[in-house]
């Protein structure tokens, strides 16, 4: 498949570059991909740069012990190994799981890297969309190191209700399981569902049907517990 197609497919991939040297075309392999597929899965070998056309998916790093942790959620257009490339590095070192209907243009690493050495352009756009990402991580990092587990879950909570617009409905339920509110924090279900009986003894949310629900009140009030758990940890409390 050459590039002026994948083109067609993503007009918005033009933000990264509207060409390819020549030599380099007609070298992309297109796939689609369901729902929970994998990309490719942590410590595997690098073969092949992805260039997500439409979709979305997680980005998640797996650990010995059967936990996951999701770093981030992308959306088209994103790409995968491209860190792993910049890093000079051999295997990756996240999976990559869709999370809706993907279409993924894959390109071999050798033919991906001369492209991103002869053309300046795509070069300096996919460093900006890299450093984009590592920015948001850098500066969170830490969070849920320095602040108690309920402040960040309850960071959490308001910022999935900010998206939800709560301000505008004036009530939003998240419809997000246990599990995955679990690996997008990095707590484990059972210190979340201890810590949800908590808040809505306190009257900062409800369970709807097993989901959280937030309606306006509870979002306000949420928002001044949040300023009381920081004045606690600047304090050496937890």
């Amino acid at each position: 498949m050459r590039f002026a197609e994948l083109l067609q497919i993503a007009p918005e991939l033009s933000r990264f570059t509207d060409s390819i040297p020549e030599e380099l075309d007609g070298q992309f392999t297109l796939l689609s991909y369901g729902p929970h597929a994998l990309i490719h899965q942590k410590d595997s070998q690098l073969e092949r740069i992805g260039i997500l056309l439409k979709g979305s998916f997680r980005v998640v790093n797996e650990f010995e012990n059967g936990n996951v942790f999701m770093i981030e959620l992308n959306d088209a257009v994103s790409f995968t190994g491209e860190v792993t490339l910049l890093a000079g590095a051999a295997t990756t070192s996240v999976t990559i799981e869709t999370v809706s209907d993907c279409l993924v243009a894959f390109m071999p690493v050798a033919a991906f890297d001369a492209w991103l050495r002869r053309d300046i352009r795509l070069l300096r756009a996919v460093s900006e969309h890299v450093a984009a990402k590592l920015y948001c991580s850098s500066y969170n990092r830490g969070e849920r190191l320095f602040y108690s587990a309920k402040y960040v879950l309850l960071k959490y909570l308001t910022q999935q209700a900010e998206t939800l617009g709560i301000r505008r409905a004036g009530r939003v339920v998240l419809q997000k399981t246990r599990q995955e509110i679990s690996e997008e924090v990095g707590m484990t279900v059972k210190t979340i569902n201890r810590i949800l009986t908590r808040f809505c003894r306190d009257g900062l949310l409800s369970i709807q049907r097993g989901k959280v629900a937030l309606d306006t009140a509870q979002y306000h009030l949420a928002q001044q517990e949040l300023k009381v758990y920081i004045n606690e940890n600047r304090n050496g409390a937890r």
